[in-house]
């Protein structure tokens, strides 16, 4: 029924209650998922049976799925207390697998199959999951990983053993099967490993970084804006600061899990506003002492500024080469933008100024726009790795004006 070429897996290790201090085996497989909240169409797709619409506390249990139409959005609360949210026309699935083998404080187990298919997914984890594996057809995503430890097992079937994780995680996982296209965005820190299918190139992520997958080749990490994310993505709702009045209103189980969830997430933000810092001392530095920082050589859109007045906010590449600036200090004053990485220019506000020059090196993408008195206005994106910027997704950013110096 659902495509295989382009589906993508996620293999969820799920944790145990520690009933006995001694070896003990049993088989269990996930058990259950309930659906605990549903927004427009919401299809159930019963093993065997003809798709119905979902209602509200509708049991799935391994190898059914659930549908979503588009505008509507489909949450899974499981046995273990994992949250899943699935967003607007996404097809969501799990399946059997799981052989538990449980030793004092540590599991032994093989895979519970999740499979989503061409949309988009929220997992929030608690602690005591083990892990979490996402495969598309080309490429291999590990997020929640712990670490296995040797089995000092004779019995085969107890070769890889992990520790429960400690803290809780969440990312979200979007699979375009049109462009055969994963994208990961890790909202806590913790082991998030994304490689291809051969493992001959592997990167990690923290809290408020993303990579794409596309076609088997894992590209390059980039540092999305986690504030101006969580204020554009319904999705995250009761992940963000000053969020506590929504978790209050979600029953009580899922409240549990959101608050603990929570205390990562909020750890996530704050480690990433240092490294942001991180990246605009290292700009202020070039702008005003004309050094390259890490930066080297100079990028094209760098430009040495006297006096400059820095504004932060956030960037969002909208479509092409249009894209917005929102400032952190006056939302509303929206700076509009045409930034074109292949000829190396840039408008802004519908300015270019006498000259202007675009370019990426480094951590960051920059252009500038210098007046015919020498005033600049300069815009810098930072963390994008030396890629360009996606479309849609939020990067943390400046907004600087000055004098532009003599180089």
């Amino acid at each position: 029924m659902l495509s295989i070429t382009h589906k993508l897996i996620v293999s969820s290790l799920l944790a145990l209650s520690w009933i006995t201090p001694v070896l003990a085996a049993k088989d269990e497989t996930l058990t259950r998922a309930e659906l605990y909240k549903l927004i427009q169409t919401v299809e159930l797709w019963l093993q065997n049976k003809k798709p119905r619409k979902a209602e509200l506390k509708d049991v799935m249990v391994p190898r059914d799925a659930v549908k979503t139409g588009v505008s509507s959005q489909a949450e899974l609360f499981f046995n273990d207390k994992s949250l899943i949210r699935v967003d607007q026309s996404s097809i969501f699935r799990f399946e059997p697998g799981v052989r538990r083998f449980e030793l004092k404080n540590r599991i032994a187990m093989n895979e519970v199959i999740f499979k989503l298919e061409n949309g988009t997914a929220l997992i929030l984890s608690p602690p005591g999951s083990v892990g979490t594996k996402v495969e598309t057809p080309q490429s291999k995503i590990s997020i929640f990983a712990a670490n296995p430890l040797n089995s000092q097992s004779s019995s085969p079937e107890l070769t890889s053993l992990f520790s429960p994780a400690s803290k809780a995680s969440a990312a979200m996982v979007i699979h375009d099967s049109t462009t055969n296209k994963t994208r990961v965005f890790a909202l806590t820190d913790g082991e998030f490993a994304i490689s291809d299918q051969q493992d001959k190139k592997t990167v990690a992520l923290k809290g408020g970084q993303t990579v794409a997958v596309k076609n088997g080749v894992v590209g390059k990490v980039q540092e999305f804006d986690l504030q101006g994310f969580y204020k554009s993505t319904n999705l995250t709702s009761g992940l963000a600061p000053n969020q506590e009045n929504l978790v209050a209103q979600e029953a009580l189980q899922v409240q549990e899990t959101l608050k603990i969830v929570r205390t990562q997430t909020l750890a996530a933000l704050r480690n990433q506003t240092k490294r942001i810092q991180g990246f605009t001392s290292t700009f202020l530095s070039d702008a005003l002492g004309g050094t390259e920082g890490d930066l080297n050589p100079r990028f094209r859109g760098s430009v040495r500024i006297s006096n400059p007045q820095v504004t932060r906010g956030t960037f969002y590449r909208i479509e092409g080469n249009r894209a917005i600036f929102i400032p952190e200090n006056n939302p509303n004053s929206v700076q509009r933008l045409n930034l074109d990485f292949d000829t190396g220019t840039v408008t802004i506000d519908g300015k270019s100024g006498v000259r202007n020059k675009a370019g990426l090196s480094g951590n960051n993408a920059s252009g500038s726009v210098i007046n015919a008195n020498g005033e600049i206005t300069q815009i810098d994106v930072f963390g994008v790795n030396g890629e360009e910027p996606e479309n849609g997704i939020p990067y943390s950013g400046s907004l600087t004006t000055g004098v532009a110096r003599d180089r």
